[in-house]
């Protein structure tokens, strides 16, 4: 029997498979991963297609890619500010994007959809560094390949415990969706007082 979340995932398929990956990538703080291991242990039992999968990743990424590309290209540096302050550590967050890009150019974006916080700081970077569109869209393919192939695959593999987990969920009802709003409020509640404090912090030197 499946839970609600697998119910869900299960009815609806690619439309909110597409949908949850365009919001974070675009910067929605709605993480696609979970969604990406329950559609994997779908596939599993024969509930969703890896082809579907597949499509929706790629049409929700190459949108919202695409988008912060062009926004990087025609903004430069003012996009990757906005870019980065939608972090919670902007500051380490650009450091780890920029030593990526500096070490492996191009290619960085092989791996760059691994750093949580902001997906969309990358496609920026590419269009404000003036990366042309043709080498863009060859790395960027690369990257939403692994990063969406990675996830998917390790709901293949772990289908039965990610079932199981699922289930204790559903079993605590309404008290999980409290839990979760909570420790949501409250990552939100600390990321904006330590934005306060770097502004601060800045405006005092």
């Amino acid at each position: 029997m499946m839970g609600v979340l697998e119910a869900a995932i299960a009815q609806q398929g690619g439309r909110l498979i597409l949908l949850n990956v365009f919001l974070q990538q675009i910067g929605v703080p709605i993480p696609a991963e979970p969604t990406l291991l329950v559609a994997g242990s779908l596939v599993a039992r024969g509930r969703l297609s890896i082809a579907g999968i597949a499509i929706a990743v790629l049409v929700a990424t190459l949108v919202a890619d695409l988008i912060w590309f062009i926004v990087g290209r025609r903004y430069g540096a003012r996009a990757l500010q906005v870019v980065f302050r939608a972090s919670s550590s902007p500051d380490k967050r650009r450091g780890q994007i920029e030593r990526l890009f500096a070490r492996w150019g191009s290619a960085a974006f092989a791996v760059a959809k691994f750093i949580p916080g902001v997906p969309m700081a990358s496609p920026a970077l590419a269009g404000a560094l003036g990366i042309s569109i043709r080498v863009f869209l060859l790395y960027d393919l690369l990257a939403m390949a692994l990063w969406g192939s990675t996830f998917t695959s390790l709901g293949i593999v772990f289908h039965d415990d990610i079932g199981r987990l699922l289930s204790a969920l559903d079993r605590l009802g309404g008290w999980a969706l409290l839990i979760g709003a909570l420790v949501a409020v409250a990552l939100i509640a600390h990321g904006l007082r330590r934005r306060k404090t770097v502004h601060t912090e800045t405006a005092n030197q």
